[in-house]
């Protein structure tokens, strides 16, 4: 995938790149919120032809953050987007970025849902989520027991009716 914006530049993750994804997941801010992965787990998904591990750039092209998506071989005509660390908040790049992944999941391969789960924990991102369309399905209660405590996930989606309604306002 290579999509781009005036503020941002989404493009895949090279295997030499995953020092910099390790490093940014495992980050004091980032870490509570994100499951940490091996060079190994990350490797998996670049190699997975159902899944994409993206490098997400600033307008100057310097590594902001990345993101995994799942569901490209789905025959539900659902994307999954697995993952996203920015590590430059409160910049407009998660916004931009959710805007190129509507575009890339409705418009150019014609899929009919975008979703994801996070930490019922991180309400910084929920509001996020809002504010870019997507709707709350529900919550997945103590989902994981992961670092000596139990994690329940929120789960959040955008249809392709709501996308193209909200791109008629």
């Amino acid at each position: 995938m290579n999509k781009q914006s005036k503020k941002i530049n989404i493009r895949n993750t090279s295997q030499d790149e995953l020092d910099f994804v390790i490093s940014l997941e495992s980050s004091f801010e980032n870490r509570k919120n994100v499951f940490q992965w091996s060079k190994k787990r990350h490797r998996e998904i670049i190699d997975n032809p159902d899944t994409e591990h993206l490098i997400i750039e600033d307008e100057k092209r310097n590594k902001i953050g990345y993101a995994i998506i799942a569901g490209l071989q789905s025959n539900n005509k659902s994307i999954e987007l697995r993952r996203v660390v920015i590590d430059k908040k409160n910049q407009g790049y998660g916004t931009e970025f959710l805007n190129l992944m509507k575009e890339y999941t409705f418009e150019d391969l014609k899929y009919h849902k975008l979703w994801l789960d996070f930490f019922s924990t991180n309400q910084r991102v929920e509001s996020l989520y809002k504010r870019n369309g997507f709707k709350r399905e529900g919550k997945l209660r103590d989902k994981y027991f992961y670092d000596n405590r139990y994690i329940t996930m929120v789960v959040m989606s955008i249809l392709e009716d709501e996308y193209y309604e909200e791109l008629e306002k």
